[in-house]
């Protein structure tokens, strides 16, 4: 019995999370009230008080199942023989990710530029670079902690990024990827 309660709670929240993102991708946060939340996933509220103390505690649940989504597309094992042939990879994971059908993230950062959601879609990406990059460690010596050239990275990417999605007529796909592709990270790391 007590396996399909809690498989009702999980089925329950990743409704509700997938609602609030499917949500956001057309109103920001702040617009979005629990009651229209609550219509649209058909979950009363009561039942959705009962999981979340409200919508920004229901965000912080659906931003880090969003993180863990990207931290799996982007720590795939690849056959990559350097770090910059590594960071040209993850780069374009990462663009493919926000432009896929015309983003399901990117229209989530669109329409919301709070910190927190942001700041997950960065940490993720910097979580990827950090996972990638520390294959390297035995081979190499490194000059700059991953740590600090991973979040280095992931901030100029994802602002890179908002700049390009709020001037689509500017910059495409494809031209981001190609700045970024400008980047070496080779010389932080020096061959035994």
């Amino acid at each position: 019995m007590a396996y399909k309660e809690d498989l009702r709670i999980i089925r329950t929240r990743k409704l509700l999370s997938n609602t609030l993102l499917e949500m956001m991708e057309e109103d920001s946060i702040e617009k979005i009230s629990v009651i229209d939340l609550c219509a649209k996933a058909m979950v009363n509220r009561a039942t959705f008080y009962a999981h979340f103390e409200d919508k920004y505690h229901l965000l912080t649940y659906a931003l880090e199942e969003l993180k863990d989504e990207l931290y799996g597309q982007f720590t795939k094992d690849n056959k990559t023989n350097t770090p910059n042939e590594t960071l040209k990879l993850v780069v374009k994971m990462a663009v493919e990710f926000f432009y896929e059908e015309k983003g399901h993230v990117s229209r989530i950062l669109i329409n919301n530029r709070n910190g927190k959601v942001i700041s997950t879609v960065q940490d993720s990406i910097a979580q990827s670079l950090r996972y990638q990059f520390s294959k390297f460690k035995e081979g190499y010596e490194i000059r700059i902690p991953i740590h600090i050239l991973a979040s280095f990275i992931a901030g100029g990417l994802i602002n890179s990024a908002l700049y390009c999605l709020d001037n689509p007529d500017k910059h495409s796909k494809d031209d981001l990827i190609a700045y970024a592709n400008l980047v070496n990270v080779d010389h932080y790391f020096i061959k035994r």
